[in-house]
């Protein structure tokens, strides 16, 4: 289990994996193009679960499960692959073969989100991922290196050419050439690299993250009685020694957000 604060929301991110012996995966599990795939899941207070799916070929915003063709609209739930939420518990069978064109060959992450937002709009949802590998034998799809990503601290946001993967520490595949890494935290200054991924390479990330200064600046309040002259000249204190520098006081709020709760998890049928 995987614990992710974010916002504010406490976030459980749970994964049921399967592991091929033998082969290496970039993804949670493998799967066969054609094949149905289980999901489940956990959404504490919540009636209904929104479902998208991103991959190879697809917009980069995602698409629904059941009609892969449809790109998810923000704030649309139509757009949404909708499933309920009964007794805190949700389901839905993914058919990649009910598609109307072939899936290509590549990892796929199906995102589960409380409100209709795309990835584009995730980071301001209570949302769980998992990613499948998806092939025409059911093998492992893999890239050409692998790179591990950490930082000081931990659970920072991974951008891979400028899409989100998810937080640190995270191990995955990347395909040969140069990338663009960002690593982004609430409070934490931004840290950009470039790594350049080789067939059968290993690189390994790992940053300190650098709070961002917090800037004190003071403000203060003149107050006493004024009077003007009928004449054009400037106003002028009627009695200087009463002037008075009064500092404004800024009032602290906390915001309280309740735990919430998403898990996302997975099967293949027997």
């Amino acid at each position: 289990m995987s614990i992710t604060t974010k916002y504010g929301f406490f976030l459980y991110f749970i994964l049921a994996l399967v592991i091929v012996p033998g082969l290496c995966s970039d993804a949670d599990i493998n799967e066969k193009i054609g094949n149905r795939i289980d999901l489940k899941g956990t959404a504490v207070s919540a009636d209904s679960i929104y479902l998208f799916v991103t991959g190879p070929g697809l917009p980069s915003n995602g698409v629904r499960l059941d009609d892969m063709k449809v790109p998810v609209v923000a704030g649309v739930p139509e757009s949404f692959t909708l499933t309920d939420v009964t007794n805190d518990q949700w389901v839905y069978t993914w058919n990649t073969g009910r598609q109307g064109f072939s899936l290509k060959e590549g990892i796929y992450t199906v995102y589960a989100a409380k409100k209709p937002v795309g990835k584009s709009g995730v980071d301001n949802a209570i949302y769980g991922t998992i990613s499948i590998s998806l092939t025409k034998n059911g093998e492992p799809y893999t890239s050409s290196g692998t790179v591990y990503f950490n930082t000081t601290p931990g659970i920072s946001e991974i951008f891979i050419d400028g899409l989100s993967v998810g937080n640190t520490p995270q191990t995955r595949g990347l395909p040969e050439g140069d990338h663009e890494i960002r690593f982004e935290r609430s409070g934490y200054r931004t840290i950009v690299e470039r790594v350049s991924v080789t067939p059968g390479s290993f690189v390994s990330i790992q940053k300190t993250m650098i709070p961002e200064p917090v800037v004190a600046i003071p403000s203060a309040v003149t107050t006493g009685p004024l009077t003007t002259n009928p004449s054009t000249e400037p106003f002028t204190p009627v009695n200087p020694a009463t002037t008075k520098s009064a500092a404004i006081s800024t009032a602290l709020v906390i915001l309280v957000i309740s735990v919430a709760l998403l898990s996302l998890a997975i099967k293949k049928r027997g």
